[in-house]
């Protein structure tokens, strides 16, 4: 059982980091407004977080079914870290995400004054006809 464990940790942890890995790409497309990957990326990161979190849920059954034999101080600490790295892994990724939410309200702010300096220049330029105009 405890084999299994381990190897479901190993697992959790690589998709842990391919989790990062994509926010950080996330994060650097919003930069670069890069809208479509940004969605793109967004949705492999939404399948990537299901697969981890079901993943999850199968470690704790696993721990959850540790009978006292197997409960060796090895063990336990191999548990802790794994709980500690999954914490700060969900620290890392929420501190991304704020940082994320804030570039890509900046662009939708930057985005919204340009629609809105377009407008007023076509509504200032809407009554004058331009044919009219002598040579």
């Amino acid at each position: 059982m405890i084999d299994r464990l381990t190897d479901k940790l190993q697992s959790f942890t690589s998709s842990l980091d391919l989790g990062l890995k994509c926010t950080h790409r996330i994060l650097a497309m919003a930069n670069a407004e890069n809208w479509k990957s940004v969605e793109v990326e967004t949705a492999n990161r939404e399948r990537l977080l299901d697969t981890i979190a079901r993943d999850q849920g199968q470690i704790e059954a696993y721990i959850d079914g540790l009978i006292s034999e197997d409960l060796t101080p090895n063990n336990i600490n191999i548990i802790k870290s794994w709980a500690f790295d999954t914490q700060n892994w969900i620290n890392e990724v929420a501190r991304l995400d704020d940082i994320i939410i804030e570039t890509l309200n900046d662009s939708k702010d930057g985005i919204t004054k340009e629609i809105a300096t377009i407008f007023k220049s076509k509504a200032a330029f809407r009554g004058y006809n331009l044919n009219d105009v002598r040579k």
